[in-house]
């Protein structure tokens, strides 16, 4: 392989990767009335707010052909990502007994941001 092949295909994987998340991106609503946090936010670069709270940070994984977000808030939330994109689901006891025990929803309408 070329240098120039290797420089093209390094480019071309971190294009890749930087918009990597941009499917997450977005306000996603809690739909347990009784879960401790109503929303979290997800914005570009792995970064979060939840809830209303300070900077938090997530990663989105790949196990079993299946995505995950990994929310690092106060402890470590897992949910499995629905096919659609546009559910998070709790994947553990910790995410269930902490954040919510049915979803997050995707709200389209909101715009919100990370200004970090």
């Amino acid at each position: 392989m070329s240098r120039r092949s290797v420089i093209f295909a390094v480019a071309f994987l971190a294009a890749g990767s930087a918009s990597a998340d941009e499917w997450l991106q977005g306000t996603y609503i809690n739909d347990d009335p009784d879960g401790m946090m109503s929303e979290a936010i997800f914005c570009d670069a792995g970064k979060a707010y939840v809830g209303g709270m300070a900077r938090r940070t997530y990663t989105v994984e790949m196990r079993d052909g299946k995505k995950f977000v990994v929310l690092n808030s106060n402890g470590k939330f897992t949910f499995s990502v629905s096919d659609d994109s546009e559910k998070l689901l709790p994947a553990d006891d910790f995410t269930k007994e902490w954040f919510t025990k049915t979803s997050l929803t995707k709200d389209p309408k909101r715009k919100d941001t990370c200004n970090w």
